[in-house]
């Protein structure tokens, strides 16, 4: 990964254009977070990662069974309310 500053990189696209197409360029700013350069084709290939990664966390979902938000806001509650009581009896 190549770090750049702002201002070069002001000065000299074209060439950093390029070399992105190799390597992930990094550039960094005083005043603001760091941006980050890159190939569209790692672009593309980082968003096939995060998707079939989303989607097995769909299909895990399919096989275990979906959260019940009500039901699980009305199981930590129960939880907290039974550590509550159970704190004052050790009190």
């Amino acid at each position: 990964m190549l770090k750049v500053s702002s201002d070069v990189i002001a000065q000299e696209l074209d060439s950093y254009l390029r070399q992105a197409m190799a390597q992930t360029v990094v550039i960094e700013h005083p005043e603001s977070e760091p941006v980050v350069m890159l190939a569209m084709s790692e672009f593309e290939r980082l968003q096939q990662v995060d998707e079939a990664h989303w989607a097995a966390c769909a299909r895990r979902a399919n096989k275990e069974g979906y959260l019940d938000h009500e039901q699980e806001v009305r199981r930590r509650l129960a939880a907290a309310l039974n550590e509550k009581r159970l704190s004052h009896i050790s009190d």
